[in-house]
């Protein structure tokens, strides 16, 4: 089952008239609920765990869906423990399978899973989910919902091969997850991007909410930051770490502000409390910092590129990374060359879409292979007697391994 799932990326089947007659015969789930839909290259996963923490605190009936995951396939789904219990995910996806099949409808996993967070969501008696959007928004699974509120958090070259080749094109693919009339909440879009979402709602007619326009964060001596929307609020300190997540965190502040909700004291702490495993995620491993960050696309990398200088600005940075084909690698490969003193590709089995590290070999000089653990460990020693920073990233393989790795560690 996890294996269903987890490829679940590259099977795409464009269209959602498949899983509309699939849960039409589930009774419409979907729509027994509010919806926030949260769409964007990156940063959703962070932005959709910060609203479910702050309605959580405010006594929200919430539920919260996120995509891919790390370990365990329930890692996608945050429902109120009371509810919790009562399911078997897996199982109950297999139920519904198999229910598809006798219907004659062809779902990719992820339509299944989606399909089944919603029922799961209904039976919960869900008040408002928050749902990240798998890939694009057009013809992703998620947008059958009808959502109160959207989210375009950030736009990057990715998926290239379903999206499109341009940032307008990938911006025109996100932007229908907006409805007439209802918040859209725009994260630091590129102006190519946001040139092209502008022209596009013309026949969509979202309300917009703009960082650096309509809602702010600045640094605020050196103590987290400052938030400047409809009020100020200050010092915000996260637990997640790097100021990509102060925009993240601001986009959040800023949707429940167009939607009516309080920012209490509890819900700013809820925000403040928020972690996400795999987003610059920091361990000590025998004096060594050892950072674990999903950053999958050239846009991400650039990011965790910028955070590590800012956190580690005088010591060496390792990368132990794997790429996957159907990404923009050959930009990706070039950061992490160009970032990293060291570089040691990760040699990880992926079905078909894992690079080869004969892929690399033309494209720069990445200086080792790692093919288990025991040539990590030997990295291990090293690392600690130069002072260097070891970072698993490239893909969430590479920070799933990195993380058995090191809790192999005597």
């Amino acid at each position: 089952m996890d294996v269903f799932i987890q490829y679940s990326d590259r099977i795409v089947k464009p269209g959602l008239g498949r899983i509309k007659i699939f849960l039409r015969k589930l009774g419409d789930p979907q729509k027994k609920f509010a919806t926030i839909l949260v769409g964007g290259t990156n940063g959703k996963g962070s932005t959709v765990s910060y609203l479910y923490h702050m309605l959580n605190a405010l006594g929200v009936r919430v539920g919260g869906y996120l995509s891919p995951h790390l370990n365990s396939l329930r890692e996608r789904v945050m429902i109120p423990q009371s509810c919790a219990q009562e399911w078997e995910l897996e199982s109950f996806i297999e139920e519904l399978q198999s229910k598809a099949l006798r219907w004659g409808i062809d779902l990719s996993p992820f339509e299944l899973l989606t399909a089944a967070v919603f029922v799961i969501f209904n039976n919960c008696s869900i008040d408002l989910a928050v749902m990240e959007v798998g890939m694009g928004g057009r013809w992703d699974a998620t947008n059958v919902s009808d959502p109160v509120a959207s989210i375009i958090v950030s736009l990057g070259l990715d998926h290239t091969q379903y999206l499109g080749h341009s940032l307008s094109a990938i911006a025109l693919e996100k932007l229908p997850i907006a409805r007439r009339g209802r918040p859209l909440v725009l994260g630091n879009i590129p102006f190519e991007g946001l040139k092209a979402i502008r022209e596009g709602n013309r026949a969509i007619g979202a309300v917009f909410h703009e960082w650096q326009k309509d809602f702010f964060a600045m640094e605020c001596a050196g103590e987290g930051f400052c938030y400047v929307g409809d009020e100020v609020f200050s010092p915000l300190r996260l637990k997640l770490e790097g100021q990509h997540q102060w925009v993240n965190a601001s986009i959040a502040l800023r949707t429940m502000e167009v939607l009516g909700f309080p920012l209490t004291a509890g819900v700013l702490k809820a925000l403040q409390g928020t972690w996400l495993p795999g987003r610059m995620q920091i361990e000590v491993v025998k004096g060594v910092p050892v950072v674990f960050d999903v950053a999958h696309n050239p846009l991400a990398l650039k990011t965790l590129l910028g955070s590590l200088r800012s956190r580690f600005p005088e010591r060496p940075l390792w990368a132990f990374f794997q790429l996957l084909k159907d990404k923009p690698w050959q930009d990706a490969l070039k950061l992490i060359l160009g970032g990293f003193e060291r570089t040691f590709f990760l040699n990880l089995p992926c079905e078909d879409r894992g690079l080869l590290y004969s892929h690399l070999v033309t494209y720069g000089s990445v200086e080792g292979l790692i093919r288990g653990r025991e040539d990590w460990e030997g990295l291990l020693q090293e690392a600690r007697d130069e002072g260097a920073v070891m970072v698993f990233t490239g893909s969430f393989g590479a920070v799933k391994e990195g993380m058995l790795w090191v809790a192999g560690v005597e």
